[in-house]
């Protein structure tokens, strides 16, 4: 795929209309058409963006936040489904690139997933949370290896990775692997950590790994406080969202004030992450190869049904196994002929 040197990408801080899937949808296109009269051609939205995160669970007793849960799954998203269809519509008539974050369910259990349109409004793949952070494991099952991967699109090599995962060493080093040049690093408004957090992940990511950080954070707004009913222990704001060039760590657009919400643009130059390829090409010639890593793609499933082979025989073909002849018989036919 021919690759475009310099585009425009928008990184979006918003908060969700929480637990509310149709309207948080309405307000995903309604900033993605946005985004795209101000000229974006990729446009990232944050972590769960749809409907929201479950801050309870950080909060509150398990059964205490189980009524929260219910809401949550409800207002989830399949993939695919009308969701889906209508950002992909959104997508395609903006004629842009996009990645948002949603709660997605597939049958009966939620995961923390990233989902990729390109801008035909198909979906090029999804990203599912390798592993959920801390209290979060009482609601998002993990991912596996099979949607960690990059897409190749116009604008270069595209991946992603989710909130905590950026304190991981090897899925960040595992896309770069794979030639990632885009990387969306989405995040959730912080209920209580520190957005310093967001900062220093993100720019240590665009440094080690010579990628465009679009870096994508939700707000904590006054309805999540209201509706989780934590007004003592959820703080408003906690959004910290830029766009970071490659190489440098230097911070091409943002941040935005933590508890405003709006929309962030920069020109991205692939031409210019180049220079430091020389110094610190951390999967090429500035990798020790001392240290390597073992990478399992495979898609886990609870349930893997096995087509019970055929059994083939002189006579014709039954059901049953393949009939291997032993090592015994085989040897003596080979002395046979010697």
């Amino acid at each position: 795929m021919n690759t475009k040197t310099k585009f425009m990408a928008a990184a979006i801080q918003a908060a969700p209309v929480y637990l509310d899937q149709a309207a948080t949808v309405d307000k995903a296109c309604t900033l993605i058409e946005e985004a795209a009269k101000k000229g974006a051609e990729l446009i990232a939205l944050p972590e769960v963006f749809i409907p929201g995160g479950p801050y309870w669970a950080w909060h509150m007793g398990l059964r205490d936040g189980m009524r929260f849960f219910v809401q949550l799954f409800d207002n989830s998203v399949e993939i695919p489904s009308e969701v889906t269809r209508r950002l992909g519509e959104t997508a395609k008539k903006c004629n842009v690139y996009v990645v948002i974050g949603v709660n997605e369910r597939d049958k009966k259990s939620l995961y923390n997933t990233l989902i990729f349109f390109n801008d035909q409004g198909e979906i090029m793949g999804i990203h599912r949370k390798l592993k959920p952070t801390g209290a979060e494991k009482l609601v998002w099952g993990e991912g596996d290896g099979s949607t960690h991967r990059v897409y190749d699109t116009p604008y270069g090599c595209l991946g992603g990775l989710i909130c905590g995962e950026h304190t991981m060493s090897l899925p960040g080093f595992t896309l770069a692997a794979m030639g990632e040049q885009i990387h969306i690093a989405a995040w959730i408004g912080f209920g209580f950590a520190d957005i310093s957090l967001t900062e220093i992940c993100s720019r240590y990511y665009a440094i080690a790994y010579n990628t465009f950080v679009i870096c994508t954070q939700s707000v904590v707004d006054q309805n999540i406080i209201d509706k989780v009913g934590l007004p003592q222990t959820l703080r408003r704001g906690n959004a910290w969202s830029t766009i970071i060039e490659s190489g440098t760590g230097r911070v091409l657009a943002g941040p935005l004030p933590p508890a405003e919400e709006g929309i962030l643009c920069a020109e991205i130059d692939l031409q210019k992450a180049k220079e430091h390829y020389q110094l610190h090409e951390t999967t090429g010639h500035y990798w020790p190869k001392q240290f390597r890593v073992l990478f399992d793609s495979e898609e886990l499933k609870p349930l893997n049904i096995i087509n019970q082979p055929t059994r083939v025989t002189r006579s014709g073909i039954q059901e049953g196994v393949i009939e291997i002849p032993s090592p015994t018989s085989s040897t003596k036919k080979e002395e046979e002929k010697v």
